[in-house]
């Protein structure tokens, strides 16, 4: 029998995906979260139900985790729960810390305690300080004697936790794996970054409009490459892994302008208009973002993205469609 693995987040985004690509290999999933599935979660997770035990739970919860992870006997830990809201983080920085950064200690030591054979923690390109130069490797700067963050506390939470599991890697055994994953889409996300809105809004037939925004860069990542990355950094053996943190993205910058052209090229006829310019916190959060070199995580663990934006978008819209008609079939709403 194939090792148990538990995923935080398991009916978040990413984790739906994750979780039905385990459990599609034979692996005892059990999907860890605060709250129930979603009806997105359900439909991407509908072939492989069955397979997935739902536990509900706080990720800073160590007793919990601990109790779960020994009553199912799991052996490695997806950790794709979080905060994930730059303006949020903002506005709740205590939060943000309480949930990334305390979440992803919560995880390491459960690992230390149980003797787990790996933590997988999904980090963000979000770490990285102000562009310095392009593709950014691992080794770009994360900090500065100078200045915040750009990504306000979501970005440094996230290098806390990444720098906090190395630690634990190297003075207490822990095997941690970090993914930098970049601007993650796809069917079922729950943050908006522009794509959202306008491949859904087009789907449904109703205009979306953005007075600015236009300009904002992303490396955007579809997310069954996200979520291939994942089992690929779960299963590499450890004698290939010469570094433990890797960028993962689909290696190409798109502004959100070029995004609602992709969208309409999909869709004919969606109505969609975006402004120029950029909000005040974009400002800062461009200052990070660039192409992100995955040569290691094509050289290590054998990731490589296998969809373009263009490609993403078309899934992306031919799931949407497929949804609302499970969604009448089922005599439901969308959620």
């Amino acid at each position: 029998m194939k090792r148990a693995i538990l995923i935080t987040g398991g009916n978040g985004f990413l984790g739906s995906y994750v979780s039905a690509l385990l459990a599609e290999a034979g692996h005892p999933v059990i999907s860890y979260d605060m709250a129930p599935p979603r009806e997105a979660c359900k439909f991407i997770q509908r072939n492989h139900q069955a397979e997935i035990k739902y536990v509900n739970g706080q990720i800073t919860d160590l007793s919990r985790i601990l109790a779960v992870c020994k009553r199912t006997e799991v052996r490695a830990i997806v950790h794709a729960a979080g905060f994930v809201d730059v303006a949020g983080s903002v506005e709740q920085p205590y939060l943000t810390y309480r949930i990334n950064t305390e979440g992803s200690i919560v995880m390491y030591e459960a690992a230390r305690l149980l003797d787990l054979d790996r933590v997988v923690l999904i980090s963000s390109n979000a770490v990285y300080q102000r562009k310095r130069y392009e593709p950014i490797d691992e080794m770009h700067s994360v900090f500065s004697p100078s200045h915040g963050n750009p990504a306000a506390h979501y970005g440094a939470s996230k290098i806390a936790s990444e720098i906090i599991g190395l630690t634990y890697c190297a003075f207490n055994g822990v095997d941690v794996i970090a993914l930098r994953m970049s601007s993650i889409y796809g069917f079922g996300m729950q943050n908006p970054m522009y794509i959202k809105p306008m491949v859904e809004s087009a789907v449904l037939g109703q205009p979306c409009e953005f007075p600015t925004g236009g300009d904002m860069p992303r490396d955007y990542t579809y997310v069954r490459d996200s979520a291939k990355a994942v089992i690929k950094a779960l299963g590499v053996d450890k004698g290939r892994i010469e570094q433990r943190v890797f960028n993962v993205s689909g290696g190409t910058l798109y502004s959100a302008r070029e995004v609602a052209e992709f969208v309409k090229e999909v869709v004919p006829g969606a109505a969609i208009s975006i402004g120029a310019g950029l909000t005040e916190l974009e400002k800062s959060d461009i200052q990070g973002r660039g192409v992100l070199d995955c040569s290691k995580a094509k050289e290590v663990l054998g990731y490589s993205a296998e969809y373009d934006l263009r490609s993403g978008v078309r899934e992306y819209v031919a799931l949407m469609r497929e949804y609302l008609q499970w969604q009448q079939h089922k005599g439901g709403g969308l959620q």
